[in-house]
């Protein structure tokens, strides 16, 4: 009897010890700033490359650390279409209206959603291949982006790539005066994640 309620004294210690670590490793909101999207294009005439750019990319997530490195929850980016530029006006507008625009005429902005990723790494440097779905034209089709992210203790800086193959939303390559983009583009992000209570303090100063 003894041992039997020696067992039982010992697992509920360890209960309570576990549910103490697990509440201690919380996740945090932080939010994107300072977020760049450019995306890269080949074409049917090797000389020539599509290239664009946006500074207005946006976002949220949740973060926290666990000992083998970072761990990314429910992250939500929104590039708003109108921001990406390619250097050439006519161009632009070509591209929204063949690339960004809904059957029913509606220009909508592209998102990216995942729901968790694991980063393992060393303190301050990560490696996050993380994977969600894709939105154009508010179509979700899955995507893959590998990030690299230091973390400072106040900021964590974040970039990486991935492809996006525009076939797979049903969207021909758009072609103009004889230059045809072709089908796998390569998206890039760069950008901060600045954790809420950190923007909100330096924001009240």
């Amino acid at each position: 009897m003894r041992h039997r309620a020696l067992q039982t004294a010992l697992a509920f210690v360890t209960l309570v010890s576990t549910r103490a670590v697990a509440q201690d490793i919380r996740s945090e909101p932080v939010e994107i700033r300072e977020g760049t999207a450019r995306f890269d294009a080949s074409t049917n005439l090797p000389a020539i490359r599509i290239h664009g750019k946006s500074e207005g990319l946006e976002g949220r997530a949740r973060i926290r650390k666990n000992p083998d490195g970072l761990v990314i929850e429910r992250l939500e980016a929104t590039l708003p279409v109108r921001t990406l530029k390619t250097g050439m006006e006519l161009r632009d507008e070509h591209m929204r209206k063949y690339v960004f625009t809904t059957p029913d005429g509606r220009l909508r902005d592209v998102r990216f959603v995942a729901e968790r990723a694991t980063c393992p790494g060393a303190v301050g440097a990560h490696t996050c291949k993380v994977s969600g779905n894709l939105f154009i034209r508010d179509v979700p089709r899955p995507f893959t982006i590998v990030l690299k992210v230091s973390d400072d203790g106040i900021s964590l800086r974040a970039a990486g790539e991935g492809i996006v193959r525009l076939s797979t939303y049903d969207i021909a390559p758009p072609s103009q005066l004889g230059v045809k983009t072709k089908d796998d583009v390569k998206l890039q992000m760069d950008f901060v994640v600045d954790r809420v209570q950190e923007q909100i303090a330096r924001e009240t100063r």
